[in-house]
Formats: structure tokens, sequence, C-alpha cells
């Protein structure tokens, strides 16, 4: 446990710049020094991306369009600042995102889905995680929940607004379905030039936890976490201070640490490297169930 009352950073990372499709992605999770953070095993914070961001519009795919690929052994969530994307899924899944809605994708055994910006909505900006599955729970039939934005606990505190995507935070409890314990959260501090703005949350001590800073610059034990950075937090506190002296969006996320073993191979959480190239090679052979084909 920590001797210190409220969490501070353990080690500060920026996010790496990381191709996907047509488009460059920040990537967070996962790294050399930090494969995880409890059961978020990957996070990719991407855009604005859009016709406000200077995107033609001649009729042509989004460069953010991901195509149809598979996923196991994990859940994947993505969550929108602004912007809409459709999510298609081989279960026959067709949903819009829309931001502040949590959009979480259940692969278990296997899945296959794409991504497709609605780009007349205006600027994609947001965050993609996945969440490994517990080792017992990889091979469970895959499944997809939608939850809108109305129905997640949002609340103010302080000088914060909250909204909480999944597990528990601040004795509050979101509505999703999760197999290990966690906390994803969207936090956004109103701090001024003339106001700084602060919150104090309750966290489990006994989860792993980060911060994520997709906007302005937040400040943890006095310590600066500027845009596009990730702060590993230390254990054991059971308090959260954030500060910030300008308007500042950040995720909060971690929870319970994943059991042993957990390998990250592709798009895939698995028990080991062989299973994951076998996954892999399923896919190649076309051993995974189809993309409907939809009209967009």
């Amino acid at each position: 446990m920590s001797s210190n009352p409220v969490r501070r950073i353990a080690r500060l990372l920026p996010a790496k710049e990381a191709p996907l499709a047509g488009i460059t992605v920040y990537r967070a999770l996962p790294r050399r020094e930090l494969r995880r953070i409890g059961p978020f095993v990957f996070l990719d914070h991407f855009g604005p991306f859009g016709h406000a961001a200077g995107e033609p519009d001649d009729g042509t795919p989004p460069p953010d369009t991901v195509g149809a690929h598979p996923h196991a052994g994990l859940q994947t969530v993505t969550y929108l600042f602004s912007g809409a994307i459709d999510h298609r899924d081989s279960l026959g899944t067709v949903q819009r995102i829309h931001p502040g809605s949590a959009n979480w994708m259940t692969a278990g055994a296997g899945i296959v889905h794409g991504e497709f910006p609605a780009a007349a909505l205006g600027p994609r900006h947001g965050i993609q995680a996945w969440v490994a599955l517990p080792p017992d729970q990889r091979g469970i039939a895959p499944a997809f929940e939608h939850v809108d934005a109305e129905r997640l606990p949002h609340w103010t505190k302080d000088s914060a607004t909250l909204r909480l995507l999944a597990g528990s935070l601040d004795g509050k409890t979101a509505p999703v379905r999760t197999y290990s314990p966690l906390t994803y959260a969207d936090i956004a501090l109103a701090g001024t030039a003339g106001a700084v703005g602060t919150v104090k949350l309750a966290v489990a001590p006994d989860h792993q936890l980060a911060i994520y800073v997709a906007e302005g610059t937040v400040r943890l034990g006095g310590a600066p976490v500027a845009a596009r950075e990730l702060a590993h937090l230390e254990d054991g506190a059971a308090t959260l201070e954030l500060a910030s002296d300008g308007p500042a969006r950040l995720m909060l996320l971690g929870g319970a640490p994943m059991p042993e073993p957990t390998v990250i191979w592709w798009n895939f959480v698995t028990d080991s490297v062989a299973s994951g190239k076998a996954l892999q090679a399923r896919w190649e052979a076309g051993g995974f169930p189809a993309l409907p084909d939809v009209a967009a």
C-alpha cells in the first residue's frame, strides 16, 4: 500500500505516433515500459478528423475508416468526444456511436468488426481502448452492448464534469457489463486563467490506475501532465486529486491487476504467443465469421 494519502505519478509516458489505416493515432498502450494498467491493454487517441480539420468532402471514404478485422479474448470500447462513427460487426450489429455513449464489444472466442466514420456529422475525436478478458472468460460468446450517454452516471463535482463509462468511481457504478473490477471515466476540468479547476475523487485503493490527457494540461500532485501524455499512478491510495489552470479533458482508466497468463498478440489477448499465432492463422485462413454487407 502507498504511504501517500493521494495518488501520485509513478511515471510519465508520452503517447507515440502510430499508423492506423490511412491516419496517424497516438498510442499510449501497450508499450515496452508498460504493457497494461489493470485489464486495460491498449489505448489509442485519434483525431480530430473531419471537414473542420481539412478533410475534403469528395465522396471518398474518410481516411480514418477501419475496415473488417478480427478480435478475440478482449473487449473493445470506442468513446467519442465529437463526431460520429458507425460500428458494424459479424453478429449483424449496426450501431451509430455518438459522443458520451459507451460502446463495448466483447470479442470472446472471436468476432469481426469495422468502424465507418459518419463524415457529415463533423470531426471525429476520441479514444479506443481494449480491456483484456480474464483467462477463464476468453472463450465466451461474442456480444455488443451500447449504452446511451443519458444512462451512464454523469455528474459535476468541484470544478469537473464527469461521465463514468464502466466500473465504479466516487461511489457511482456504470450499468455496463465487465468481467473484472475496473474504472473508466471521462473527466473535463473547467480551469481558467483566473481560477484553478480542481476535483477530488474516491478511487478503489486496489486498482492500478492511470490518466490519459486528451486536451489541455492537468496537474497531479503539482506535476503537470500535458495533452497526449499517459501518467501511470502509484498504487494504494484511495484518493485522486486533479487540477488545471485551463480547460482540460482526460480519461481515468485502470482496475484490478489482470491474472496471468495474459499475452497480447496482434488483435488478440490470449494465454500464450502460440495461441495468438493460431488465432492469426485462423483469420488468414478465413476461419472467422464474415462482416455482413450493409448499405452505408
